[in-house]
């Protein structure tokens, strides 16, 4: 597997190679802005029982560094979490469940959960709405069948929504949404979660559109040609689309939209990987525990 030049394992393993050190720098991350007992309020600590965990002075409150995070309750150590971690976010293509659990020695089943929190994590802040040049186009996730080229009706494809920012002949920032079906409703949501209304848009000529250009003024219309006339918006695509089969094979509907988060996250991010590991972490250590069966309800 392919490893960014930019973040090497060896720089990786120096820093965040032993659990102590991840586990210094998981309560640097979550103490910043000082400290607070979760019991009492009081802001004085003592050294706790456990590496890095602090107890209040007060009422005696000892608070290990995961807790109330979404490393709480590993079911591996830290250290082991934080170069799953490295490898999803800095391998060429991503790493699957299967393989994180073979090359780490836990349960597929373990190195899935864990994946599906880290996605959590990946999810779209929308503080970083797309601006200047935006173009936008649809596309499908499924088997193309005699008869349903195009905006097909098929109920076994899944209907996706992109944007990508287009500055001077390159691609910026991207965003990517499921969508129910082609009408003006359904492709509002990228344009309300990602894309300012002062944006100049340009979308192919599909009449759903149409009632959009009521709110964003300058967005304007041409035929897509096949693609032809939006090159890198269908390059993007094609990436995608590679992606999710050459890695993850099969994924199931309900969970696609994490893996669209994942891609996008992976994606703008693309000129700062050095820091794409620790905004991550720091991402993660701001979301509370959840569970499994949290993680299968909001797939369905």
């Amino acid at each position: 597997m392919r490893i960014l030049k930019e973040l090497s394992r060896k720089e990786f393993i120096k820093t965040l190679g032993t659990k102590e050190q991840c586990m210094e720098y998981l309560s640097k991350n979550k103490w910043n802005r000082g400290y607070k007992c979760r019991s009492c309020d009081h802001s004085l600590f003592i050294k706790g029982k456990q590496h890095q965990s602090r107890r209040c002075k007060k009422c005696g409150y000892d608070e290990s560094p995961t807790a109330h995070t979404i490393f709480h309750k590993l079911k591996f150590g830290l250290d082991k979490a934080f170069e799953m971690m490295y490898d999803i976010t800095t391998s060429k293509k991503g790493a699957n469940s299967i393989w994180l659990a073979e090359r780490y020695d836990v349960a597929q089943n373990t190195a899935w959960l864990f994946r599906q929190k880290v996605q959590i994590a990946m999810q779209s802040s929308k503080t970083h709405p797309l601006e200047g040049e935006v173009h936008v186009d649809e596309f499908e996730i499924g088997t193309p069948k005699k008869g349903e080229q195009g905006r097909s009706q098929s109920e076994k494809k899944i209907r996706i929504v992109i944007a990508l920012e287009y500055r001077k002949g390159k691609c910026g920032r991207g965003y990517a949404q499921i969508i129910e079906d082609y009408s003006s409703e359904s492709l509002r949501s990228i344009f309300t979660n990602h894309i300012k209304k002062d944006a100049k848009v340009l979308a192919d000529g599909w009449s759903g559109y149409k009632p959009l250009k009521k709110e964003y003024k300058n967005l304007e219309q041409e035929l897509s040609d096949q693609g032809r006339n939006f090159p890198m918006l269908h390059n993007q695509i094609r990436n995608f689309k590679n992606w999710l089969r050459g890695v993850h094979s099969y994924c199931d509907k309900e969970y696609l939209h994490k893996y669209i988060d994942e891609y996008f996250f992976r994606f703008n991010r693309r000129n700062h990987r050095k820091s794409i590991l620790t905004k991550l972490i720091d991402r993660m250590t701001n979301l509370k525990p959840i569970t499994k069966r949290e993680i299968q309800n909001l797939a369905t």
